[in-house]
């Protein structure tokens, strides 16, 4: 991964902090390097919840049709695989916190 792409996703990690520090939800980065490597995920929301973080052409344009308007969220799950969730940020600080 080239300094660019490290950049721009650590930019939205600390955008992502932001957002969740305006409305009152403790959340950090977490540090590969502080942790040895053993903490996996980008954030640590309300100490509880670790948070991959992706931006950029490598987040599918169809998870955004998905969850359409008027929809809360996506569930999916691909073969002989775990369930997600996916939804709206704007939603789930509404709902959620």
């Amino acid at each position: 991964m080239g300094k660019y792409q490290r950049t721009k996703g650590a930019n939205a990690e600390r955008e992502l902090v932001n957002i969740l520090k305006e409305r009152g939800i403790p959340a950090k980065r977490i540090s590969m390097m502080e942790t040895s490597g053993v903490d996996k995920g980008d954030l640590l929301i309300a100490e509880v919840w670790k948070a991959e973080v992706k931006i950029g052409r490598q987040v599918p344009d169809w998870l955004y049709k998905a969850v359409k308007e008027g929809e809360d969220m996506l569930i999916c799950r691909r073969d002989r695989k775990e369930w997600l969730v996916v939804m709206p940020l704007d939603w789930m600080l509404e709902h959620f916190f």
